[in-house]
């Protein structure tokens, strides 16, 4: 089959969940977990209760992209590429998170120098210190991820990648059925919550490379199952947590519909969603997922009311997105470029420079 360089409509999809997760904390979680009480809107969370979904579809498509990315089997390459992908637009969200707890934080929201800089390494879990803003927790699993794919680039098994991801997928379904299995602490673990999603996306990128074979249709099918059990299996926790009920057949059809537009791309050639344009709406994903949550509680806490909350939740939404294409173009693209420039330049071989330029 053949591969479009680029897949514009996976920038839709990543937008899709961006907001739908910002969506989720700013009308669900703001006033279930205490963190912006004044954030009350029971009619709306009735629907927006499921957007939490958003994680679930970006650690797929991160396991479609980033196999895309280590097609040329450079280590240095990859290395260089995801720390410039996730670090800089992640310390200046960082920074202006902490900033602003220190000012807006009141007693809800604290800060120490100690949990600052353990941040700093995206691996403060390590170290027993709590991610400094909620939606930081999905970067230490995506960490995870990209350290196996390191580990299967180092180890030069990259030719054995699609029963690596078989075993993956297996393994991380066969858990789910343990009754152990909710008892890890997802928000640190990879597997077995976790891992079934990004070997998913990976086998729909496998697809789209490769063409489907009776093989990959059986993972296909695997990974859908998995989608499934696991979807259900912690929308059932998370009416725990909440002392709620979720509709699992809900759950159920907004994952099979975000599967079927994944199966697209995989196996329709011309998509119809792939629009140069969705490019733009991709760019803010990661910097307002980064920028958005403890932020926005704040704005809440400090400027809410009850006759204001509702027009001060769009607008938060709205000065998220100008924080993120500020972000975006400041940080991702003038400090990232050069950035990427210096990195190559010291630690590429020329035979990675060689497949650089080739590549683009």
């Amino acid at each position: 089959m053949d591969v479009n360089p680029r897949f514009y409509e996976i920038d839709l999809y990543r937008f899709l969940a961006a907001i739908g997760v910002v969506i989720f904390h700013y009308t669900y979680t703001a006033f279930m977990e205490g963190y912006a009480p004044i954030a009350n809107f029971p009619e709306l969370r009735e629907v927006t209760r499921y957007f939490y979904m958003g994680i679930n579809f970006f650690f797929v498509i991160s396991g479609f992209v980033i196999f895309m990315s280590v097609a040329d089997g450079s280590v240095r390459k990859f290395l260089i590429s995801r720390f410039v992908r996730l670090y800089p637009a992640y310390w200046a969200a960082l920074i202006m998170t902490s900033i602003a707890t220190v000012y807006f934080g009141g007693e809800v929201f604290s800060i120490n120098w100690p949990q600052f800089w353990a941040n700093v390494t995206m691996i403060n879990e390590t170290m027993d210190y709590k991610p400094i803003d909620g939606a930081y927790w999905t970067l230490y699993i995506e960490l995870k991820f990209y350290l196996f794919m390191l580990f299967i680039l180092a180890t030069g098994v990259m030719k054995y990648f699609q029963s690596i991801i078989a075993l993956v997928l297996v393994g991380s379904t066969v858990v789910l059925f343990f009754p152990w299995a909710v008892n890890i602490n997802m928000f640190t673990a990879m597997f077995p919550h976790w891992s079934g999603y990004f070997a998913a996306g990976c086998i729909f990128y496998l697809i789209r490379r490769d063409g489907i074979n009776f093989y990959r249709t059986l993972l296909l099918a695997l990974a859908y199952f998995y989608i499934i059990k696991q979807s259900t299996l912690f929308g059932g926790l998370m009416g725990q947590w909440f002392s709620i009920t979720f509709d699992l057949e809900v759950i159920v059809w907004i994952n099979s519909a975000f599967f079927a537009l994944l199966m697209v791309t995989a196996l329709v050639k011309e998509n119809p969603l792939r629009k140069a344009w969705c490019y733009y709406l991709g760019v803010f994903t990661y910097p307002i997922y980064l920028v958005h949550q403890h932020i926005g509680y704040m704005a809440f806490n400090y400027f809410g009311t009850e006759n204001n909350i509702t027009w001060l939740v769009v607008l938060t939404v709205l000065v998220m997105a100008i924080l993120a294409w500020l972000v975006h173009q400041l940080v991702e693209v003038e400090i990232g470029k050069r950035l990427s420039v210096i990195l190559k330049r010291k630690w590429l071989t020329n035979t990675d420079k060689a497949v650089d330029c080739q590549t683009g």
